[in-house]
């Protein structure tokens, strides 16, 4: 018996571009990328997708699995060297103010959690992000998701 998937046939893969292109770039835009990257970024997954379409496991997932191609996508922008050296860089005495608040918040965080949240807007994914604290990835996930609600609710304790 095979136990191997079966690979996504053309016309499939197409209905499933034609239905779901519009909502990655959708997610990408919700998770902070500009549109016209959104764009890019969501071709760029729908194509990776077809070039791995075997290694899919189910078929009527597709969707998701191209969205998490494109959210590692998105995520590696941010770990490219600058296109401009910095020594070349014209410099900027403008003060940026939620870079303060984000540090404002990650102090009130306990060691543990900051580490975590700080690796998680370096855009590392928890896989990594588990593999250097020799966790699950899941648990990796379940404490980020209690640190953003302990920080959701010091922002606003009537809301949480």
């Amino acid at each position: 018996m095979n136990t191997m998937p079966a690979t996504m046939q053309h016309e499939s893969y197409a209905t499933a571009f034609i239905e779901g292109y519009a909502a990655t770039r959708r997610f990408l835009v919700s998770r902070g990328a500009p549109i016209e990257d959104a764009e890019e970024i969501a071709q760029a997954a729908w194509v990776r997708g077809w070039e791995y379409r075997n290694q899919l496991r189910d078929p009527h997932l597709v969707g998701f699995w191209v969205n998490a191609i494109a959210r590692n996508l998105f995520r590696a922008r941010f770990r490219l060297p600058p296109a401009v050296p910095i020594e070349s860089a014209n410099p900027s005495y403008s003060m940026d103010l939620d870079s303060i608040d984000i540090k404002r918040l990650l102090e009130g965080c306990s060691e543990r959690d900051r580490a975590l949240l700080e690796r998680s807007l370096e855009g590392y994914s928890a896989e990594e992000m588990a593999h250097e604290a020799g966790i699950t990835s899941t648990g990796v996930r379940v404490r980020l998701l209690r640190a953003r609600q302990a920080i959701r609710h010091r922002l606003d304790p009537v809301a949480a």
